[in-house]
């Protein structure tokens, strides 16, 4: 596990479940020090009874009653943008009560931290809105996405918590004091390499139970076990984890 980061999925799962981690985190992404997390959830299930459900890394709700999406993503794959708008939609959906006029939908954040690129414009964070062609004019109506590219160092604060994102020995305690004590305790202690463990075997017994190839990639993309031995953790047949890698 020595070479883990927050920005791996398995991490990062862990780390969301500090409440102090994810009030700094959300401080320097959104670029307000005062917001207030009420309530972060990791692993949050959102479902469409008619479609497709998504399991959210992060799901943070604010003192304010805006809802933040937070998102660790390695790897450039599907279609970012359309991802955002549907995690969007489905959080919009399941925290609107019924009856709610729309004026008191929530406000939603997506934030996705990426370890490339998202929006090919080699700045970090990206902040996407809605403008009139016409005349320029920002629209608000509630939604906000920011994408962050882990692998800028401008020397600002966002590349500075990207660094620490994503360099395995990299702390600041200085500036990111609480990601640096869970991101340390994780990574130097007895008790947080325990934590890691438990989330191992979550993910184990997720398998079991029906998502084997899902539950199989995020063990090896997360690069705690080799491929062998998560197919071993989740029984899968040695046979198809050898046509999985080819």
């Amino acid at each position: 596990m020595g070479g883990l980061r927050p920005i791996d999925d398995l991490m990062f799962r862990v780390m969301a479940r500090d409440e102090a981690f994810c009030g700094e985190l959300l401080g320097v992404l959104l670029q307000d020090p005062k917001l207030e997390v009420v309530e972060c959830e990791p692993q949050s299930a959102v479902t469409n009874p008619h479609g497709r459900s998504v399991v959210l890394d992060a799901l943070c709700e604010l003192s304010d009653g805006r809802f933040v999406d937070v998102e660790a993503q390695r790897t450039d794959r599907d279609d970012l943008q359309r991802r955002v708008r549907y995690h969007a939609s489905l959080v919009t959906a399941d925290r609107t009560r019924l009856g709610t006029p729309f004026k008191d939908v929530p406000d939603v954040c997506v934030a996705f931290v990426c370890e490339f690129d998202p929006l090919g414009e080699n700045c970090s964070p990206c902040h996407a809105g809605r403008v009139v062609r016409e005349s320029g004019r920002v629209l608000e109506n509630g939604l906000s996405e920011v994408y962050v590219n882990a692998l800028v160092r401008d020397g600002g604060e966002v590349s500075a918590l990207m660094g620490v994102f994503t360099e395995a020995e990299a702390y600041d305690e200085e500036r990111l004091p609480e990601t640096s004590r869970v991101k340390r305790r994780l990574r130097e202690t007895e008790e947080g390499r325990e934590d890691m463990g438990s989330v191992i075997e979550e993910i184990r017994v997720e398998g079991r139970a029906g998502g084997r190839l899902e539950a199989f990639d995020r063990l090896v993309r997360a690069g705690l076990v080799d491929a062998h031995a998560a197919a071993a953790l989740l029984e899968i047949d040695p046979e198809e984890v050898e046509r999985m890698l080819a």
